[in-house]
């Protein structure tokens, strides 16, 4: 029986000797104690309406005032919510029977993330370094985040953060945190958060926020009031404890500046990862005994270590990167070296690149497939995103074009920077641009399925042309309702639609497109009017008509306008504009100095 539950019993004995009834004068026996325990057990489990109907009575009942009871009834409760801290099975954990050697057990934690995930360049090392400091966090002032990232789906966030869920002390994983359920859940538990999916976080308003952010160190508290009217008081709640984050995109600048930032990246061709099971298993309890035999031995050693800051780390960054260094120091061998140079790789910068990311990515293959050259201009490349004015390129820049340093901006997590390119590369003056070399891993991980399955991120973005693009369904046909095969691939030319659609584009142009797959008997670049001077029963206003929309210049689509020259008229991309007047200007001047000659 603990102190307090002594204590208490003594008062009560007191409340009986002051009321003076003959019956609780008696000695007060074992049994009679044991049903008042019970009594006071049963209280304690009942909710706060309930409970506040049968005080009174109870109070009486035991012989005790009500201010009396209420104070044992909330000691117990007390009790009961302390054991109900460790409610998930793997908190519950015994320590490994012998001492632990700290740099097998980290290299055997490498080897287990590697073994099922896909990782950047020195992850590893730093996620175990952060494993095995969520059992010690309570020796250090500062506890370091994990942002783990990704430019697009499906690049092994969920997994490794399954991974960290069960090697971590006291881990929970959640999708969605209330604020209160925040602080009170670290202030009684402790914990390890496991979030992922906070697409909540990256709200700068949302409170939440704040919390998080203080959390990062010691004195990271909330302070908030409790009870009702004379009553009320205030009271702090500690949010201070290890956090991981998992989201696509990134961080508010304030988290990010607090977290080690594990840019995650999806599985290429040679990448060999086993399944993971998202249950517990053997490895892991093994793991997590370890782990906490470690931290028992190590405590007082931590304590007395003191990193010298690296190279290259500015502050923030040390202050998150030193409780690894300083296990890193006590573990010894190559873990400080590793540590180190982890450190100086991960540490810094921004999150890995938005969705946007990847749907660059492929107008950027597509171009580089269209010219066939090894290497594209900047210039080049920025007018080519910007022709389909369907896609955001034309009007990324707050309503003006993308220009250099947004591209560059998008390209940045993908690790593919500019660089000057030659005219023999180009067939254009030497500039600043792009090599197609630099991006086929890039477009091998992030554009080709690695599988050669049906979940190419790129299957709803790429095509210039809407009889290119998939529809919401990624098929384009209404098999169900199939009957016969149409040979007009376009549907007839007035846009009624056949009784079966099945083959046919979402593209209603009377004169199909000058390439391999639209023959029309007009060659790239002729100076024609692109749309038909015939009558037709279509109701589509001009402004909304894009049917036939080829550049005269440069044969690509896109949204053209109409130009004039003399008595010949085109339809040219806005940038081509110029290029095609100075075209038929040449023309003219040749002309003109045949008809001279001829004369002469």
């Amino acid at each position: 029986m603990s102190d307090e539950t002594n204590d208490l019993r003594a008062r009560l004995d007191r409340e009986r000797a002051k009321i003076g009834n003959t019956a609780f004068n008696k000695p007060a026996t074992n049994a009679t104690n044991g049903k008042d325990d019970n009594e006071i057990l049963r209280l304690a489990k009942l909710s706060t309406i309930h409970y506040d109907k049968e005080r009174e009575a109870s109070a009486e009942k035991l012989g005790v005032r009500i201010a009396t009871l209420d104070s044992a009834v909330k000691a117990e409760r007390s009790k009961i919510t302390k054991e109900q801290t460790d409610f998930l099975p793997h908190w519950n954990n015994e320590p490994w029977p012998e001492r632990v050697d700290g740099a097998v057990l980290l290299n055997r934690l490498r080897g287990h993330f590697l073994r099922h995930v896909v990782l950047p360049k020195h992850a590893d090392v730093a996620l175990a370094l952060w494993a095995l400091r969520t059992w010690v966090f309570d020796c250090f002032d500062v506890t370091p985040y994990l942002a783990i990232t990704s430019p697009t789906r499906r690049c092994g966030k969920t997994v490794l953060m399954t991974i960290l869920y069960w090697l971590c002390r006291r881990a929970k994983k959640n999708d969605h945190m209330s604020k209160a359920s925040i602080y009170r859940s670290v202030e009684a538990e402790q914990p390890t958060l496991i979030l992922d999916e906070v697409g909540w976080v990256v709200d700068m308003k949302d409170e939440r926020q704040g919390i998080l952010c203080g959390g990062f160190e010691r004195l990271g508290f909330v302070e908030i009031c409790e009870g009702e009217g004379a009553d009320i008081t205030t009271k702090r709640y500690s949010t201070y404890c290890p956090k991981a984050f998992g989201l696509i995109g990134k961080l508010t600048p304030t988290l990010m500046d607090r977290s080690i930032d594990i840019r995650m990246q999806r599985k290429g061709k040679g990448d060999k990862v086993e399944r993971l099971r998202r249950r517990d298993n053997p490895d892991h309890q093994e793991f997590r005994r370890q782990c906490l035999r470690w931290a028992d031995d190590n405590r007082e050693a931590l304590a007395t270590i003191a990193p010298k800051e690296p190279a290259g780390l500015n502050d923030r960054a040390f202050d998150a990167w030193e409780p690894l260094l300083a296990i890193a120091e006590c573990v010894g061998g190559d873990w400080p070296k590793l540590a180190i140079e982890a450190a100086r790789a991960l540490s810094g910068g921004e999150s890995a690149g938005e969705e946007r990311g990847v749907e660059v990515l492929a107008g950027i293959r597509a171009e580089f497939d269209a010219c066939a050259k090894p290497a594209i201009t900047t210039k080049t490349l920025i007018k080519a995103l910007c022709t389909d004015d369907e896609k955001p390129w034309a009007t990324y820049d707050k309503g003006r074009p993308i220009t250099d340093r947004l591209l560059a901006k998008l390209l940045k997590p993908f690790e593919i920077v500019s660089e000057t390119v030659q005219t023999s590369e180009t067939g254009e003056a030497k500039a600043k641009g792009y090599r197609r070399a630099h991006f086929e891993d890039a477009f091998s991980r992030y554009l080709t399925p690695p599988d050669g399955g049906q979940n190419d991120a790129t299957r709803q973005i790429e095509g210039a042309r809407a009889c290119e693009r998939a529809n919401a369904d990624e098929t384009g046909t209404s098999a169900a309702f199939c009957k016969r095969a149409e040979n007009n691939l376009h549907g007839n030319e007035k846009c009624k639609k056949p009784a079966n659609d099945e083959g046919l584009h979402a593209c209603t142009l009377r004169n199909p497109q000058p390439d391999d797959k639209h023959q029309s008997g007009h060659p790239i670049g002729a100076s024609r009017p692109f749309r038909s001077d015939v009558e037709d029963d279509l109701t589509i206003p001009k402004s909304l008509d894009r049917r036939g929309e080829i550049c005269a210049q440069c044969g690509r689509p896109g949204t053209v306008t109409e130009v004039w020259f003399g008595d010949r008229q085109a339809f040219v991309h806005p940038h081509c504009r110029d290029a095609w007047r100075a075209a038929q200007d040449a023309v003219f001047n040749q002309r003109s100095r045949l008809d001279a000659g001829s004369s002469l």
